[in-house]
């Protein structure tokens, strides 16, 4: 989940509500159609953030092999778990019986763990990967209506508006401009 996030920019939810049904392995695409929510009642994939966030994102081969093993290794805990596997949500992160993550549970149990395994400090928060991943696209020169599309804004303006400090060589050219007025 944490490699989806860092690969995809998606937000919790939508990872945590992302069914196989979802996933592309031929064409390298994760489609985001869902967010899991938690009610009072239990859970349920309810709407997304906005219609923007609906969205195909690409995914490189390094990640689309990671979600093969996870796969792998889902369908050998279904096979052990038997009857008690609950197939009915098809959901790529699943507890060990198939169904929905408790988001909370996942940060507390798994996140926080593997940042202190890691080095990093626990002060990181699960919607930081999201952010890593947009600032990494960014300094890497993707188009940032790209970047936007990926991340589900509904418009390249807050993108720009959140992670224009990773766009690097910005200044070069108003430099530039600026000193050939003054030159005159």
């Amino acid at each position: 989940m944490f490699t989806g996030a860092l690969a995809s920019g998606a937000r919790s939810g939508e990872l945590l509500g992302l069914s196989w049904n979802g996933v592309d392995f031929d064409g390298g695409v994760i489609h985001i159609r869902k967010s899991l929510k938690k009610t009072e009642t239990g859970f349920e994939l309810g709407d997304l953030k906005t219609f923007a966030s609906r969205r195909a994102i690409d995914l490189g081969p390094r990640s689309l092999q990671v979600l093969r093993e996870h796969r792998a290794r889902q369908n050998a805990e279904a096979l052990e778990r038997g009857p008690r596997w609950d197939g009915y949500w098809n959901l790529v992160f699943s507890n060990l019986n198939g169904g929905p993550l408790d988001q909370t549970n996942v940060l507390r149990r798994e996140f926080r763990p593997l940042l202190k395994l890691a080095a990093i400090s626990e002060t990181l928060r699960f919607h930081d990967l999201r952010r890593v991943c947009a600032s990494i696209a960014l300094s890497k020169g993707m188009d940032v209506v790209r970047v936007a599309k990926m991340l589900g804004h509904s418009s390249p303006t807050t993108t720009l508006s959140v992670y224009s400090h990773s766009m690097p060589g910005h200044g070069k050219p108003i430099a530039a401009a600026l000193d050939s007025v003054i030159a005159g």
